[in-house]
């Protein structure tokens, strides 16, 4: 389910309909909770397709919600303790009430939702990603109803807050909102941006939203579509055969009686990977913990803390947001205060309080979460000698004598790898840059050989192609730069637009540089708009300045 929740977010929909059929060959674990978000999966996916039958989603969405909510009455739901499943089911039938002309029942379950959300204590990432995707079915709301100055300010409102918190699966589309009520409205510049730059994005991660898009300016509105955004090829739309709710369909409300029934415990499962990959327990629990306490949660003799069972779990190559929830408390304040200091671009001294946060949280025996506040504390200086330091500091609380000519001889968790994509990015400001170039290729040489799963490979990897390609670059190995999408799953930085703009920016010079100025030309207007899109105001017009100046090209955007 996670796997499909990541393509979707990416707009990789062919890959997310590949793993939903799985998933239903598998009887969805025999439990009705994973059958309700397998539908949910699949009218999303209709509805990003741009190719569905409204009526079919609609009537899908509601049997998926009667599932759990056999009598909810539309109309008045505010007082229900709503899952985070039932709030994107009734988002998606709002959305879907509004193509079927119930705009006043779109209108009635988003001002509840509104109201669930404002009260939930959901973890923040999750509260303000179901915000977001509740706000662009308002907007499409406000849009129908003629109320385009309100429209254009809470698409903007809810853009500008998913260009700060990397909410890439909402942001193309509220890029495209916002520069829709613009161009209704008369504010033709700006109309001009926020469209474009949704189209060229949409079109730069293969996304079939850069073909609605220009559709739906070409059959609704007098938009006009020239230059590029009339020529650049765009992903086809393409149908999805749809699934619809089976009362047949035989799935247990996902309770056992545990002396009735063989329980798969986290224990066995981490020793299952371990045995598989022929792993030892000794190079598992280096620094994580003792070889006895390894032995004793693989026998189910001790349960580890969530911290601790994310961290074995990376270095098996499973990403540890497998599991639906925080822990205890402190875990979840932990994770919230991280989430603020990587996410939101606030000022140095809010940081330092948001660093003072996280420490008091910590005891002595919270190795794990001080490795996180120790890296993230070093981030914050601006000498590279002293972000290094700082990162190599955090590395050998569980990596003591550490040695990166021997790292495909470890198992790493996603921070252990997020410390060493930094430090390589950082010696390419050094006397030893040369050292940039080691750190990633053994990082590349790591995942290799131990093939992460893609949900593991998605919290980091977009951060070493995007790191690497800015270290070649800046190196000036324009020939290696212009050569990394044939050397790396691309499909994996395209998921992550800030990373992915970031390559371009970078990557698009290096093409000019060996003189392949088509491949310039199309690169830079993927990288301008995506600047654009996340609100990299600078990044753009400098890139255009570098063109024409480096290679007189002039962007044809």
């Amino acid at each position: 389910m996670k796997r499909v929740h990541l393509y979707l977010d990416a707009w990789q929909l062919q890959a997310a309909y590949n793993e939903l059929d799985k998933l239903g060959e598998k009887n969805w674990a025999d439990n009705r909770l994973y059958y309700q978000e397998w539908l949910l999966l699949h009218c999303r996916l209709q509805s990003l397709s741009g190719c569905c039958s409204h009526g079919e989603n609609y009537g899908t969405l509601l049997d998926a919600l009667h599932i759990t909510r056999p009598t909810i009455n539309l109309s008045d739901f505010h007082a229900l303790l709503l899952s985070q499943n039932e709030i994107q089911l009734l988002t998606l039938i709002a959305q879907e009430a509004l193509f079927l002309d119930m705009a006043p029942l779109c209108h009635q379950i988003c001002i509840q939702l509104d109201g669930c959300l404002t009260d939930s204590t959901f973890a923040l990432v999750e509260k303000e990603r179901m915000q977001a995707d509740a706000a662009i079915v308002s907007v499409k709301y406000l849009i129908e109803k003629g109320e385009l100055e309100s429209a254009f300010e809470l698409a903007n409102s809810y853009r500008q807050k998913a260009a700060v918190n990397a909410y890439d699966a909402n942001l193309i589309e509220l890029t495209f909102l916002a520069g829709l009520c613009c161009h209704y409205i008369g504010k033709a510049q700006l109309a001009d941006t926020h469209i474009k730059a949704a189209f060229y994005s949409a079109q730069a991660i293969d996304s079939c939203y850069a073909t609605r898009c220009r559709n739906f300016l070409e059959r609704e509105t007098d938009y006009p579509i020239t230059g590029s955004m009339k020529d650049f090829p765009t992903v086809p739309l393409t149908a999805f055969s749809p699934k619809i709710f089976m009362d047949s369909v035989h799935v247990t409300d996902g309770i056992h009686e545990t002396d009735a029934i063989y329980t798969y415990t986290l224990g066995h499962l981490i020793q299952d990977l371990r045995l598989e990959q022929n792993v030892s327990q000794s190079v598992l629990c280096q620094g994580l913990c003792s070889k006895s306490k390894l032995s004793k949660i693989e026998n189910d003799v001790l349960q580890p803390d969530v911290a601790l069972a994310a961290a074995l779990l990376q270095r098996l190559g499973i990403s540890g947001k497998v599991f639906p929830y925080w822990g205890n408390k402190k875990d979840a304040e932990f994770y919230d205060l991280q989430f603020k200091i990587s996410h939101h671009h606030v000022p140095k001294e809010e940081i330092r309080n948001f660093l003072d946060k996280m420490e008091q949280l910590l005891d002595k025996d919270d190795i794990l979460y001080r490795q996180e506040y120790l890296c993230s504390a070093a981030l914050q200086s601006d000498s590279p000698a002293e972000k290094i330091a700082g990162l190599t500091k955090a590395l050998r609380l569980t990596l003591p004598d550490f040695d990166i000519h021997q790292l495909c001889s470890y198992r790493l968790t996603c921070e252990e790898l997020s410390i060493l994509n930094n430090i390589a990015h950082e010696y390419r400001r050094t006397n030893e840059s040369h050292l940039s170039s080691l750190y990633f290729l053994q990082i590349l040489a790591y995942v290799n050989k131990t093939k992460p799963d893609i949900l593991l490979l998605d919290r980091f990897f977009h951060i070493t192609g995007y790191m690497y390609c800015h270290s070649l670059y800046i190196l000036k190995f324009y020939q290696e730069t212009a050569a990394l999408p044939d050397l790396f799953d691309m499909s994996i930085i395209k998921r992550n637009v800030n990373c992915y703009a970031l390559f371009l920016f970078c990557y698009s010079q290096a093409l000019g540089e060996c003189q392949r100025f088509e491949e310039t030309h199309t690169a830079a207007i993927q990288s301008y708009a995506l600047n654009l899109l996340t609100n990299r105001y600078k990044n753009a017009p400098l890139l255009k300045q570098y063109l024409h100046d480096d290679f007189a090209i002039d962007l044809k955007y």
